[in-house]
C-alpha cells in the first residue's frame, strides 16, 4: 500500500495522506521562533494529523540516554527532564532494537518503565519507530492513544516514513539549534567497532572511500517546489537514459538475465514510483529528500516480505534510488574513485577486476559487505597482502565517506572513528606483526617436519603473477594451487590462447623450478564472465561447472590446455582437473589432452619433459570412491572448501548457513582419514587444498587424519611451518580417533585445549 493512501492511526482525516503532512511538516520547520518552539509545532504538527492522543520525540544523547526533547499529549514539564537508558523502557527497547515496537497494553508490558513526570498513565496503545540516519539511532518518534488498539500494517508504516524524515532533518540543522545540531553530529561521529569476518590478515588504516560513494548531504526541504520538481524530472531522464544504454551494451544476454535487466528498466519506467517522487517533490521535499523518503517506504513495504521476489526488487528499487541520487548530485559518470594516500576502500560488493584497477600503492585495506572467503575478489586481495574484512551487512552504513578507519583482518574488526589510544594500539601491533613476519622469514629453509618425523610438504595458493613472488619469501616448496579461472572471469572476452601462454609462462620462470599445479578453469554455476551465456539452475554451486562444463564444451578447455603445453615446454607441468565426480570425467579429459598433445606433436613443436595429471576432490561421492579415481591421475589434491559444503549440505557463500558447520566436525574428520587412507592403498597419497588449513586447529587435526601435503595462503605458511614442528603427529592421530565416535558437532574446542597443553598452539601462533 502506497503511504498517500494510508489512514492515519484511530480513523481520522482520510482525505489528509503523508502529502498532506509532508508540507505541514516544511511549514512547522520554516515558522519563526526558537529551536524548541519550532520542534514543540512539529510535534504537535504530527499528533494533529495521525489524531494520536499523543506524539513525543526523544533523541539520543552522545552518552546514549535518550531524552525526551518534546511531546504533544504528555505533561510539558518532562521535556528535557524524562531520560531513559538504550533498552531502558519501551522506548528504550525501540533504539537498542533499532525496530517498530507495537502494544495495546503499554503498561503491562514487560520492558514497560513508569515514569511518574510525563502522565502517561491512562495510555494503553504505544507505538514506538525509531530515527535512523547513517545506521545508527538518533532518536525515538512515539505515537500514544488512550484507547487499547493494536495499530494497523499501514499506520506503521506511515509513521516510519515520518521518522525517517525527522532523521533527516535532525541531522540537516533545519530543525535543531546550532547546539543541538551539533550534539547529533557528534552522536554520528562517535567512534564505533564492529564486527565482521576477518578474510585477509593484517592490520590497515585509512581514509574510508566507497566503491559507490553515497549521495553528498542535502536539504530536507525546498525552496522553490518548482526548481525541484525539474530536477527531479531531469534526473528521471537521465537515469532512463543510463539504464536504456546499460541494456543496448548487453545485447548478448539472454533468457534470465535478460529478463533481470527488463524488469530492472520496467521499474525505472514505473509511473507510480515517479508520482510518488513527484508527490513528495510537492509536498514541500528537494528532489533528494523525496527519493530518500519513497526509498524508505519502499523499503519497508518489501523488506518484510517473505517471497525472495519481492526481496530481490527491493534491492533493484535501492540502486535505482541510489543511482538517481548521484545523478541528482551531478555525477553523471560513476568513473572509477580516485584514491588519496592510505585509503581503506568500502562496498558492499566488488568484483577482481575493479579491485585489481585500484593504485595498490594507496591502497591499504578493504572493508565488504557481503562477499564470502572463497569469492574471487577475496583471492585477489588475499594475493596484494591487503587486509580485508567482510560480512557487515547493513552495518556498512554506519561508515562516511571520509571516516578514519582501522582494519583488524586477523580479528575481522573495524574501527570506525577510532580514539588515539586505539590508533596507538594498533600501531603497535602492526609493528608486532611485521617483527613476527621477519621471524617467520628467517625460518623458510627450516625443514617442514613433524616432532616424531612426519615430512610435510608446504605450498601456497596463487592465482595471479602477483602471488609468485610469496613462493620464495615463504620458502614453500611450490604452488600446490594455481586457479587459473581469474584470467576468464576478470576480462570481457574468452583470453586468447597467446595470453594464457603469457602467462603461465611467466609464473612458471618465476616459480624457478619449483613446481606449479595449474588448475583449469573452474567457471560456471555461479562463476560466469560477462561474455558467457547464462543459464538458470536452482543450485549453481551442484550444476554446470569446473570439468563437467570443460567436457561439454572443449572450445573453452582445449585452447586452455594448447596453451599450458606451450608454457610448460621443456619443462614439468602439472595439471589439475577440478570438480571431478566421475571416473568417465578423468577419461574424457584425458582424451582432449592427447589430442592436444598431438596437436604439437603434428606440428614439431616442443612438448613438457614429462606431464602429470591430477583431479581435484571436491565432492562427497567423489571422496568416498576415492580410490576408483587414483587409478586413473597421477596425484590428488582434496579441494576442502568445496567438499566440507557438499558434506555439511551448507552454501559456503551463504552468511546464515556458512558457520553452522565446522571442519572439526568428528563425522566430517572420520569421512577425510577415509578419503586419505583408500587413496594411499592405490599408491597416491592426496593433498589437501582449503581455507580451512589456514587455521592452526584445523590444520593440525588434518595432519593427524594422514594428510601430508598442503597448499595454503601464503600468509599462512611460516606459522603452519612452525606449527608442523611442534606438532607429534601420531599422537594427535591417536587423539582423534579416539574421538570420531561422538556426538558433538565439533571436537574444536577439545583439540585445540590438547594442543595448548603440548604447546603447539603456543609455539605456531605465539599463544
Amino acid at each position: 500500500m502506497s503511504i498517500e493512501n494510508t489512514r492515519p492511526p484511530h480513523g481520522g482525516h482520510s482525505d489528509q495522506g503523508i502529502t498532506v503532512l509532508l508540507r505541514r511538516m516544511h511549514d512547522a520547520v520554516a515558522r519563526e521562533g526558537s529551536a524548541q518552539d519550532r520542534l514543540d509545532h512539529l510535534t504537535k504538527t504530527i499528533a494533529s494529523h495521525v489524531v494520536a492522543d499523543v506524539c513525543s520525540i526523544y533523541l539520543r544523547r552522545p552518552d546514549d540516554i535518550l531524552e525526551l526533547y518534546s511531546t504533544e499529549g504528555l505533561n510539558r514539564e518532562a521535556v528535557h527532564r524524562t531520560r531513559l537508558g538504550i533498552g531502558e523502557g519501551l522506548v528504550g527497547l525501540v533504539a537498542k532494537n533499532r525496530r517498530p515496537l507495537v502494544t495495546d497494553d503499554a503498561p503491562h508490558h514487560p520492558a514497560f518503565a513508569y515514569r511518574p513526570e510525563t502522565g502517561e498513565d491512562p495510555f494503553s496503545s504505544f507505538l514506538g519507530v525509531p530515527l535512523i540516519r547513517s545506521g545508527k539511532t538518533l532518536g525515538v518518534l512515539v505515537v500514544q492513544n488512550r484507547a487499547a488498539r493494536r495499530y494497523a500494517d499501514e499506520e506503521v508504516e506511515a509513521v516510519q516514513a515520518v521518522a525517517a524524515l525527522l532523521a533527516e532533518i535532525a541531522a540537516s540543522g533545519e530543525l535543531l539549534s546550532r547546539e543541538e545540531t551539533a550534539v547529533v553530529g557528534e552522536m554520528l561521529h562517535r567512534p564505533e567497532t564492529l564486527q565482521g569476518v576477518p578474510i585477509v590478515a593484517g592490520i590497515a588504516s585509512g581514509s574510508a572511500v566507497f566503491l559507490q560513494p553515497p549521495a553528498p548531504k542535502h536539504k530536507v526541504f525546498a525552496s522553490d517546489v518548482g526548481a525541484e520538481a525539474a530536477r527531479l524530472e531531469e534526473g528521471l531522464t537521465a537515469l532512463r537514459a543510463s539504464v536504456d544504454a546499460m541494456l543496448a551494451e548487453n545485447k548478448s544476454l539472454t533468457d534470465v538475465s535478460r529478463d533481470v535487466l527488463e524488469a530492472y528498466r520496467l521499474f525505472a519506467y514505473d509511473r507510480g514510483w515517479k508520482e510518488r517522487l513527484r508527490a513528495a517533490v510537492f509536498s514541500g521535499l528537494t528532489a533528494e529528500a523525496a527519493v530518500e523518503q519513497v526509498k524508505t517506504e519502499n523499503r519497508t513495504r518489501l523488506g518484510q516480505a517473505r517471497d525472495p521476489y519481492l526481496r530481490e526488487r527491493m534491492h533493484d528499487l535501492d540502486d535505482l534510488a541510489h543511482r538517481l541520487l548521484r545523478l541528482l548530485s551531478g555525477d553523471k559518470n560513476g568513473a572509477r574513485r580516485a584514491l588519496g594516500v592510505d585509503t581503506v576502500l568500502v562496498a558492499r560488493v566488488m568484483g577482481p577486476a575493479e579491485l585489481l584497477e585500484y593504485d595498490r600503492q594507496n591502497l591499504k585495506g578493504l572493508v565488504l559487505g557481503e562477499v564470502s572467503a572463497t569469492s574471487h575478489v577475496a583471492i585477489v586481495a588475499r594475493a596484494l597482502k591487503i587486509p580485508m574484512v567482510t560480512g557487515l551487512g547493513d552495518k556498512i552504513d554506519r561508515c562516511e565517506e571520509g571516516d578514519f578507519v582501522v582494519i583488524d583482518g586477523d580479528r575481522g574488526e573495524i574501527h570506525i572513528r577510532p580514539t588515539s589510544d586505539v590508533i596507538e594500539t594498533f600501531r603497535s601491533r602492526r609493528e608486532l606483526l611485521s617483527e613476527r613476519q621477519a621471524e617467520f622469514a628467517k625460518e623458510r629453509a627450516l625443514p617442514t617436519r613433524t616432532s616424531d618425523g612426519a615430512d610435510i610438504t608446504v605450498m601456497i595458493n596463487a592465482g595471479l603473477v602477483l602471488d609468485m613472488p610469496h613462493l620464495h619469501e615463504t620458502g614453500a616448496s611450490g604452488v600446490g594451487l594455481f586457479r587459473t579461472e581469474l584470467q576468464f572471469l576478470i576480462g570481457n572476452a574468452l583470453p586468447s590462447v597467446a595470453s594464457q601462454t603469457a602467462l603461465y609462462r611467466e609464473a612458471l620462470d618465476l616459480a624457478d623450478g619449483k613446481p606449479i599445479v595449474f588448475r583449469t578453469a573452474d567457471i560456471g554455476g555461479d562463476k560466469m564472465a560477462a561474455y558467457m551465456e547464462r543459464m538458470s539452475e536452482g543450485n549453481p554451486a551442484m550444476g554446470w561447472r569446473g570439468l563437467r562444463m570443460a567436457v561439454d564444451r572443449p572450445g573453452m578447455i582445449r585452447p586452455q590446455l594448447r596453451a599450458l603445453l606451450a608454457a610448460a615446454a621443456d619443462r614439468d607441468l602439472h595439471i589439475m582437473f577440478p570438480m571431478v565426480t566421475l571416473a568417465s570425467e578423468i577419461d574424457d579429459a584425458r582424451a582432449l589432452m592427447d589430442r592436444e598433445i598431438e596437436r604439437v606433436q603434428r606440428r614439431g613443436d616442443a612438448l613438457p619433459k614429462r606431464i602429470f595429471i591430477g583431479a581435484m576432490i571436491e565432492t562427497p561421492a567423489a571422496a568416498w570412491h576415492i580410490g576408483g579415481l587414483a587409478g586413473k591421475v597421477d596425484f590428488m589434491s582434496i579441494g576442502g572448501n568445496d567438499l566440507a559444503q557438499f558434506y555439511f549440505a551448507a552454501d559456503r557463500d551463504s552468511e546464515r548457513v556458512q558457520r553452522r558447520y565446522d571442519p572439526m566436525n568428528p563425522g566430517f574428520l572420520s569421512f577425510l582419514k577415509h578419503a586419505v587412507t583408500s587413496a594411499e592403498a592405490i599408491g597416491v597419497a592426496p593433498s589437501y587444498c582449503g581455507e580451512q588449513a589456514a587455521d592452526p586447529v584445523t590444520a593440525a587435526a588434518l595432519i593427524a587424519v594422514g594428510l601430508r601435503g598442503f597448499s595454503v595462503p601464503a600468509s599462512s605458511v611460516g606459522p603452519f611451518k612452525r606449527l608442523i614442528r611442534s606438532l607429534n603427529a601420531a599422537e594427535a592421530e591417536a587423539w582423534l580417533e579416539q574421538r570420531f565416535g561422538e556426538p558433538a558437532d565439533s571436537l574444536r574446542d577439545a583439540f585445540e585445549a590438547y594442543l595448548r597443553q603440548n604447546g603447539v598452539l603456543e609455539a605456531s601462533i605465539g599463544g
